[in-house]
């Protein structure tokens, strides 16, 4: 019976690709003509929108925005005040972290609250330049784990950026990140 079956598909089969062998013989030069029609009349309107004057000006200051757009990334890309403002940060997060641990030291306080603002504010300069950085609720663990945690950072991130490499301090800033979540479970304040 399967012989049979297999006979029968392979007949319907030989069939149905002969009918279509050549229903495309006898459509293929239509489809031809079509193409050709199709091409002509996109020639056809491309020419006319480029004998319109306004066509033109357009493209003119479309084409002048791009070329101004590409020169003003490549010459931003090679002037080197991106790396400036990175080593910049890398220097403000080594102050700011000796900052800390000598209010630590001095004042028996809390230095995580005191020096909040700066803290906030380097971590939002890392962000933008596309760093991992802890989000606000390192402010809700316990304080001296909060505080050795952002010390850590700011000075392992810190001396990577202030030193140049970029790669590294975004690899430290990523092994980091798995510090802080260990500590939002297990120190947060109750």
């Amino acid at each position: 019976m399967r012989r049979f079956l297999v006979w029968v598909l392979g007949i319907i089969a030989t069939v149905i690709g002969g009918v279509a062998v050549y229903y495309l013989t006898q459509r293929q030069q239509e489809t031809i003509n079509a193409i050709r029609e199709t091409i002509n009349a996109f020639t056809k309107f491309v020419l006319y929108l480029l004998q319109q004057t306004w066509f033109l000006v357009t493209a003119l200051a479309v084409g002048c925005f791009v070329v101004g757009f590409l020169l003003g990334w490549f010459l931003r890309k090679v002037d080197g005040s991106r790396a400036d403002k990175r080593k910049e940060l890398g220097t403000e997060m080594l102050k700011l972290a000796h900052h800390i641990g000598d209010y630590a030291v001095r004042i028996d306080g809390d230095p995580v609250n005191a020096f909040r603002p700066q803290i906030t504010s380097c971590f939002a300069a890392a962000r933008k330049l596309g760093m991992r950085v802890p989000d606000d609720r390192i402010f809700s663990i316990q304080r001296p784990y909060a505080m050795d945690l952002i010390v850590d950072y700011l000075t392992q991130v810190g001396q990577m950026l202030k030193d140049g490499h970029f790669l590294e301090a975004k690899r430290d800033a990523r092994k980091s990140e798995a510090n802080f979540n260990k500590a939002y479970a297990q120190y947060r304040l109750t």
